[in-house]
């Protein structure tokens, strides 16, 4: 990897890691969907998923970011602002098997409509706030799992590296800022604007 890539790699490579395969217990066949592609934890998510030989959806509100995950091994893409999406979603592929979601918030229930019966939903964050209410009775007729994970363990970290170097992952850098421009840095983010990581120079 170049320094740069190195420096993406460890924070958001291992919350990914341990979101899918620890706590999400993602396997090959599974259908996977990763919500929120353009961030450097879904990146790494959709990554992982496609190396495991999972079928890899993702979500995001800009058709581009669709279009680039598409390019990195994405089965479909889907825009949550369109109101049918979760029938899209559906249709397309009978629901999914493992959810690793980062905004949490109201449209936490929208995935709990796209679970399969005894699916996982994981979720690394919650920038969308709290949901304000919950679909408690699809939850439990449909035995869900619904799991917080942060971060990582030490040996999370160590199975983290090897998986990636087995199936020579390299992150998606989006673009590279000098420490003097780390407003602009901040300001892309803050936008949304990214797909992949944002790195700081020296």
């Amino acid at each position: 990897m170049t320094w740069e890539e190195a420096a993406a790699l460890p924070l958001a490579g291992l919350t990914a890691y341990r979101a899918l395969l620890y706590q999400g217990q993602a396997k090959a066949g599974d259908q996977v969907l990763v919500t929120g592609i353009g961030g450097g934890v879904a990146q790494f998510a959709a990554q992982y998923a496609v190396a495991l030989g999972a079928k890899l959806s993702v979500s995001s509100s800009r058709s581009a970011k669709l279009e680039k995950a598409r390019s990195l091994g994405a089965e479909h893409g889907f825009n949550y602002l369109e109101s049918n999406w979760v029938d899209q979603a559906l249709a397309a592929t009978g629901g999914f098997d493992v959810i690793i979601d980062g905004a949490a918030g109201d449209p936490l229930n929208n995935l709990i409509h796209v679970c399969k019966p005894g699916g996982r939903i994981v979720f690394y964050g919650a920038t969308m706030g709290l949901p304000g209410k919950l679909e408690a009775r699809k939850v439990y007729w449909n035995q869900l799992k619904i799991m917080g994970s942060t971060m990582g363990s030490d040996q999370d970290f160590l199975d983290m590296i090897a998986f990636v170097m087995k199936h020579a992952i390299r992150p998606e850098i989006d673009r590279v800022f000098g420490f003097g421009d780390a407003v602009q840095a901040f300001d892309r983010m803050k936008a949304g604007d990214q797909m992949g990581k944002i790195v700081l120079t020296p």
